[in-house]
């Protein structure tokens, strides 16, 4: 007897289903595109639980009449391929046939539709495969669909979902994705009876992306705009003081299609190349329109990826339109970018923003910076440099020139007082208002000011915590931070987090948030910093509540923005008051981020580069 068996059509389509459908989001995304290749200019999404209980999608387009309603949950029915020639000019966002009979092999799914010729709609429903008697119905032009119970027969796949806050968190990631694709429809998206998105009809994309991410980003923005004719290249991209530490800000859409292409991404790098710090990409809304006998979308089933017939030739004409347009700019010349990254307070040695004006640069620009070069590497470059300055500090400064440089650097005649009589008692002194250079009793020590003291404050944010003694300061005015709509939602969802670390984050109106507490601990926190960053560190599927993973990686977030930075003055009470808090029973040799808070120096190895030895 043969072992191999034909397997029922039931567990076939479930087979289908898991390599179509991951999550709510994935049913939006298959729903959308058909609403889109049925011309609808209105389109609404209504959601309960994250699109677990509840995902429904009606839109304004053309309809489907009796026939194609009875068939459309047919596996491989499909109203956009005739023969095989035709998966090679794909010129719709859905082929295959595969999206309706997936959907409704997992949940329990409702079509109710109707064409602009006729009077009365028609209504099927199918329930884990199986298909009910179609019916007529009374419905508004263009077709509505709804899915219930999303893998409620599939328990194990269920079971994977995430917490309504994250698959919200990936619903709205994706019609961001199509509201940029399409600016010319209007998306609506209500969750739990609460709108939480709304785009209204933009007359182009500078205008959609000016309402999704603001007048910040909007004025900055860069055209592109490059015919050919075998590719034509539209869109935006902004300077490289707007940037981010991964790619989730690069929109790249073929023919109306959101895409993800390594060739892509390394055109967009190479145009940036030296005009970025380390591990920063570009921020990028681009639209590429290439005739599509010369693109397959058909190698992978969520359509994402896609296979050039000429990848070479596609790749220089990017790159040399966003190359050609950043040269055209103020933006082009690596030291103006070095400029501006100064003038905006970006730390380049610690990686922080301490200026406003650019809120995209952040804690986590840099803070792998180095990674790789052993401790041993970095104390051998210090001690390379370290004779050099010592002996022109020594041979170049007379007592007349030190007091000058003294008192350029002090604030007032009060502070060189004070300076002077501390300096009496001091073993420290601090070098270009980022180290500290500290005397021990066999050699020296330099200590990165802003490291230490966000491990210190590291450490004292987590014990009040576990101690449930941190005290809280209220602000008497709210700080008011504007943030796109997936963003808003994403910090709403950490509500909870934020509320446990002393922060009080509540809704402001539409996508806008209103801190109103701080720790006391934490006085000169960048509450826009750290939202900043607490979005680029932080993905969507982290969001499961309340964990000590989570906290401990915003508390990490939130030492860092409320440290004081490489480049601020301190005073001896200050410096003292830093060294102070290293010496309690505490570790703190290196930041939370992994970089070393202090260099030691052994006698022996001062004596070495002197060549007293």
């Amino acid at each position: 007897m043969s072992n191999i068996k034909v397997l029922p059509q039931t567990v076939v389509t479930k087979i289908a289903a898991g390599e179509v459908i991951e999550r709510p989001a994935s049913v939006l995304k298959e729903l959308i595109e058909n609403s889109i290749d049925a011309d609808a200019t209105h389109i609404e999404v209504q959601l309960e639980d994250g699109g677990k209980k509840l995902l429904r999608v009606s839109d304004n387009g053309l309809g489907m009449d009796r026939d194609d309603v009875e068939i459309a949950f047919l596996s491989h029915a499909t109203s956009k391929l005739r023969s095989d020639e035709d998966l090679f000019s794909i010129n719709t966002l859905g082929f295959r046939g595969e999206a309706l009979p997936s959907i409704g092999a997992i949940s329990q799914t409702r079509i109710i539709s109707r064409t602009r010729d006729t009077l009365t709609g028609s209504e099927i429903k199918i329930e884990g495969g199986n298909l009910d008697n179609i019916k007529e119905k009374g419905a508004p032009e263009g077709t509505q669909i709804d899915v219930h119970n999303l893998f409620y027969n599939t328990p194990v796949r269920r079971k994977f979902l995430k917490s309504t806050q994250t698959e919200m968190a990936h619903i709205s990631e994706m019609v961001t994705r199509f509201a940029l694709a399409y600016p010319n429809t209007h998306f609506n998206v209500t969750h739990n009876g609460k709108k939480t998105l709304t785009f209204p009809t933009a007359k182009d994309l500078k205008e959609r992306i000016t309402t999704i991410y603001g007048n910040e980003i909007g004025k900055n923005l860069i055209a592109i705009n490059l015919k050919e004719p075998d590719i034509s290249i539209y869109g935006y991209i902004l300077p490289p003081t707007h940037n981010r530490p991964n790619t989730k800000m690069q929109f790249i859409f073929l023919n109306g299609r959101y895409i993800r292409d390594n060739i892509i991404f390394h055109a967009i790098n190479s145009a940036y190349q030296n005009l970025l710090m380390s591990k920063r990409s570009p921020i990028v809304f681009l639209n590429l329109q290439i005739d599509s006998r010369d693109v397959d979308v058909n190698v992978h089933p969520t359509k994402i990826e896609v296979r050039f017939k000429n990848a070479g030739l596609i790749h220089d004409q990017l790159y040399a339109a966003i190359h050609s347009a950043l040269m055209q700019t103020e933006f082009h010349s690596p030291l103006k970018i070095a400029g501006r990254h100064k003038q905006a307070g970006i730390e380049t040695s610690s990686g922080t923003a301490t200026g406003r004006s650019v809120p995209e640069s952040s804690a986590g620009a840099t803070h792998g910076q180095g990674e790789g070069v052993s401790l041993n590497e970095k104390k051998e470059s210090v001690m390379k440099s370290m004779s050099d300055f010592f002996s022109r500090s020594l041979d170049k400064e007379t007592p007349c020139r030190k007091d000058e440089h003294k008192q350029k650097h002090l604030q007032s005649s009060e502070d060189e007082g004070l300076f002077k009589r501390e300096s009496r008692l001091a073993s420290y002194i601090q070098v270009h208002n980022s180290y500290i250079v500290e005397e021990t009793a066999d050699g020296l020590n330099i200590i990165d000011q802003h490291a230490l003291h966000e491990i210190i404050l590291f450490h004292e944010i987590w014990s009040y915590i576990k101690s449930s003694k941190l005290a809280i300061q209220k602000l008497l005015i709210p700080e008011l931070i504007e943030l796109t709509p997936s963003d808003f939602v994403t910090i709403m969802n950490l509500k909870n987090e934020f509320c446990t670390l002393g922060l009080g984050v509540e809704e402001f109106g539409k996508s806008t948030v209103a801190i109103r507490t701080h720790p006391q601990i934490l006085k000169n926190l960048d509450f826009h910093g750290l939202i900043q960053s607490v979005l680029e560190e932080i993905e969507s599927d982290e969001i499961k509540g309340e964990t000590d993973g989570i906290l401990r990686k915003i508390g990490k977030i939130m030492a860092c923005k409320g440290a004081v930075k490489a480049g601020q003055r301190l005073s001896p009470q200050e410096i003292q008051s830093l060294l102070d808090r290293r010496k309690e029973e505490i570790v703190t040799d290196f930041c939370p981020h992994g970089r070393p808070t202090t260099l030691e120096f052994k006698m022996s190895e001062l004596e070495k580069q002197f060549k007293r030895t």
